[in-house]
């Protein structure tokens, strides 16, 4: 699967670690104890999407998708401990990140947000059980955003740009450009305007 970048139209200007840092800084962090940590859209341990939003009541969230369904996991071994590296990790197939603003869904449903932002398609990474944390993207990218830290995805999508001549440090507009050379696919979102209403 080639790589997709939706974005809306107002952030075309924006490089991706701009938009990435503008992201993270209003998520904070799922907290553990401050907000919803997050799950599955269909179970408690597995699903084809795993989503969360910020702490301390944010709107900012994000849902990590699987082309594949029940293909995310998640792995809680009781008596194993905590900080070991084959226990609390995610493994499977992620393929679609996306980041945006009030989390809607779950609960035996496919999750959605309100206002989608960024999409990146066709990530394509794979991690198989018994894989643990360490080296494992799939934990990585999807453990780093909860926390609200976005390097590990950075680095992943750094990856897939330079097959086309751009980065992370290049802005959605060039992305596009870039992608769209290459026959793969972007698509510039238009921006949601909304309706004021004027006392008189």
């Amino acid at each position: 699967m080639s790589l997709s970048v939706t974005y809306d139209a107002v952030f075309a200007n924006y490089t991706v670690d701009q938009y990435l840092s503008e992201w993270a800084t209003g998520f904070v962090t799922a907290g553990h104890g401050y907000s919803n940590t997050g799950g599955f859209n269909t179970g408690t341990y597995d699903g084809s999407e795993y989503a969360t939003h910020g702490a301390n009541g944010s709107d900012y969230a994000f849902i990590a998708g699987s082309d594949t369904a029940n293909g995310l996991h998640y792995v809680f071994t009781p008596g194993v401990p905590a900080n070991s590296n084959l226990n609390h990790y995610l493994w499977g197939s992620l393929d679609d990140v996306s980041l945006g603003y009030t989390l809607n869904g779950g609960s035996g449903s496919d999750f959605s947000l309100q206002e989608e932002v960024v999409s990146f398609s066709g990530l394509d990474l794979d991690a198989a059980l018994g894989a643990g944390r360490t080296g494992n993207e799939v934990h990585q990218v999807i453990y780093g955003l909860m926390q609200g830290n976005t390097s590990a995805l950075e680095s992943v999508l750094d990856n897939l740009l330079a097959s086309y001549g751009v980065s992370t440090d290049s802005t959605f507009a060039d992305i596009s450009a870039a992608l769209a050379a290459s026959s793969a696919t972007a698509v510039g979102v238009q921006a949601v305007t909304d309706d004021l209403a004027l006392a008189a």
